[in-house]
């Protein structure tokens, strides 16, 4: 087969590779020495024996090799060199013959239009033959085109190109327009996000939306309720504004307002922070933080009322209201800030309502950050870290701190009208209040894991809170009164009674060891004991001034007092610790009585000492009686007790 019959025929023999023996000596010996063994290893055995292997499967490839292209390999073998000598030439000639013939051909039809140039290459034998200029060629149609349509067709596309031209540079003024728009709404877009990143907020990407930053400006130790509240993605606007989806909290600005009301009246107000009027991003990031921030306050102090239902603390409407005490009620609630009453300064309690909205404000912080702190400080494995308590401390300690006031008034009232009434008696009697005051912590270094300083400080209001009263009756008898404020389980004040060892109360009327829960319970006792404490005294008086002492008078004094301690625990009005001495034939009673009728509820007594001298003798009917007395418009003793008992053995003679 002859090249001119077609393109060679594929092959399918892999292409040649180059001859993998060694090319010379030096790459020998290197190749021996890469063998396991080297040249120590090379018999002449081993070779032989290498050489019988190589031959035996170089002649079975061989085989391979035939079996797979023997037909074709013996055709190229058999094929006649002188043969394929002839076949080259022949395809040779007649390449050449056929450019000789294209030429002749190209030349002789050039003949006609340039016969000089074409007779250089027009051969002898075609010139004589035919001749030069006898092959012509024409075009079968003549253009139409004549140069006024030509030129026609030239102003045609100048007027298209010069319309393009105009479509394209208006397209590049709109362009141009649209981008410097486009880069002055990014700019103020990138001027407000850069702005919000330096006043210190987290800005971050928005999860469900990737391309979309966020602003962070909720709490991240809030409830989770309000916790997933806390990102506001940050959407550029067309005029380049940063619009800020704030989602559940709606744009609606809300504050909580904290009042007092006394008999009906609004005696106090919290203020109330006011709408921001300036329209910038940061200032509405810190309003949506405000915002979110009262509404989890309010959504905490609703959680925390069910279980304060026993202090009076109960919804009312849309409003949290608790009783501080008989007159004076406290009023939560959650307003728009546009609802808000407007403030008045001349309440009198604006102040003390101040005081309340900034501890509740400041009690949910001081729970975030307690939160903080139990989430990375190590716990022991069997403690979850997912839980928390169910609701927040934050209007018990509120209510704990009234009731502390209100009973350090009340009690200090208590005691004082019950000195003042001894004092008016002529007794050296005497009261000093003392309270305890929060202490600051120490501003060193802390670890990781530690409280703050101010931190510490929240947490030291939040505990027990103790106030004493040093009483003082008469020399050389004295106690002290401790009151001490739980805020949990319960919220109570308990009352407590400290006696020095050389006290002769625990002898005359022992106190309770667990405690008075209120005032009342409180005065029933002070009354009891002052009067024995001053039956005693003044039973010491007279027997000292006189030369001989009843052996059984002080025996029968402790028994009569001991006898009427049922009555006086019966008596809601009046706790009467009757006691008898006898000095001489001389019986008196002495008792500390409240003013008022037997209906009357009040805790704090008018002061009254009634100091009554009873005579025993048949021809005395009525008691005579002298009284001290503090109420105003009622006839008092102006002489002192202890007179009127040294006079009263020199009476009891005269009656008699």
């Amino acid at each position: 087969m002859s090249s001119a019959d077609g393109p060679p025929p594929l092959s399918l023999r892999p292409f040649p590779v180059a001859d993998q023996k060694p090319k010379n000596l030096a790459e020998f010996i290197a190749r021996v020495n890469a063998q396991p063994g080297g040249f120590r290893a090379v018999t002449e055995a081993k070779l032989r024996e290498e050489l019988k292997n190589s031959e035996s499967s170089d002649g079975a490839a061989d085989e391979d090799e035939d079996m797979s292209d023997a037909g074709p390999e013996n055709e190229v073998a058999e094929k006649d060199p002188n043969v394929a000598r002839m076949e080259v030439l022949k395809n040779i000639d007649i390449a050449g013959n056929t450019a000789l013939l294209t030429l002749d051909s190209m030349s002789l039809l050039l003949s006609k239009q340039n016969p000089t140039q074409a007779g250089l290459t027009l051969s002898q034998q075609l010139r004589d033959m035919v001749g030069i200029g006898t092959l012509g060629a024409d075009r079968l149609h003549d253009s139409n085109v004549t140069p006024a349509k030509t030129k026609d067709q030239e102003a045609v596309a100048m007027g298209w190109t010069i319309m393009e031209i105009n479509k394209t540079r208006d397209s590049a003024e709109d362009a141009a327009a649209f981008l410097e728009k486009e880069i002055a709404a990014e700019s103020k877009y990138w001027e407000d996000i850069v702005s919000v990143k330096k006043a210190g907020w987290s800005v971050c990407k928005v999860p469900q939306e990737r391309h979309t930053l966020g602003v962070r400006f909720g709490f991240s130790e809030a409830a989770p309720e309000f916790k997933n509240s806390g990102l506001a993605p940050m959407r550029r606007g067309d005029d380049g504004s940063t619009d800020l989806d704030f989602g559940r909290l709606g744009g609606v600005s809300e504050a909580l307002v904290v009042t007092y009301e006394r008999d009906g009246k609004v005696i106090g107000r919290s203020t109330t922070r006011s709408a921001s009027e300036d329209g910038s991003l940061e200032s509405r990031i810190l309003e949506a933080r405000n915002t979110i921030f009262s509404q989890e306050l309010w959504h905490e102090l609703t959680k925390e009322s069910r279980s304060l239902a026993a202090y009076d603390v109960k919804p009312e409407g849309k409003k949290l209201t608790c009783q501080a005490d008989e007159k004076t009620k406290i009023t939560l609630e959650l307003l728009p800030l546009e609802s808000c009453p407007s403030h008045d300064q001349d309440l009198p309690e604006n102040g003390l309502a101040e005081k309340t909205s900034m501890v509740l404000h400041i009690l949910l912080s001081y729970a975030h950050r307690y939160n903080e702190l139990m989430r990375i400080r190590p716990v022991p494995p069997h403690i979850s870290r997912t839980a928390r308590q169910q609701s927040y401390a934050l209007l018990r300690p509120v209510l704990a701190r009234t009731m502390y006031l209100k009973n350090i008034e009340d009690s200090t009232q208590y005691v004082g009208q019950l000195v003042k009434t001894l004092q008016k008696a002529g007794l050296p009697s005497s009261v000093v209040l003392r309270t305890a005051q929060a202490t600051a912590s120490d501003p060193g270094p802390r670890g990781p894991n530690q409280l703050s300083a101010s931190q510490t400080l929240v947490r030291n209001l939040l505990q027990t809170q103790d106030f004493t009263l040093d009483v003082t009756i008469v020399p050389g008898v004295s106690f002290i009164i401790r009151a001490r404020a739980f805020s949990f389980p319960v919220t109570a004040t308990y009352y407590y009674i400290l006696l020095p060892p050389s006290s002769p109360l625990p002898a005359l009327c022992p106190p309770w060891a667990e405690g008075y829960p209120s005032v009342q319970a409180l005065g029933d006792y002070l009354r009891t004991a002052i009067s024995r404490v001053l039956t005693n005294h003044f039973y010491s008086t007279l027997a000292s001034s006189s030369s001989s002492k009843p052996s059984g008078a002080a025996q029968n004094n402790n028994n009569n007092n001991n006898g009427n301690d049922n009555d006086n625990n019966n008596n809601n009005n009046t706790n009467n610790a009757d006691s008898k001495a006898i000095q001489n034939d001389v019986k008196f009673t002495l008792s500390l009585d409240h003013e008022g009728d037997d209906n009357d509820n009040a805790t704090t007594p008018m002061g009254n000492l009634s100091l009554s001298l009873i005579m025993t003798e048949e021809q005395t009917g009525n008691p005579i009686t002298w009284t001290w007395s503090l109420a105003a418009g009622r006839q008092s003793e102006t002489r002192p007790a202890a007179d009127i008992v040294q006079s009263l053995p020199g009476m009891q003679a005269t009656l008699n």
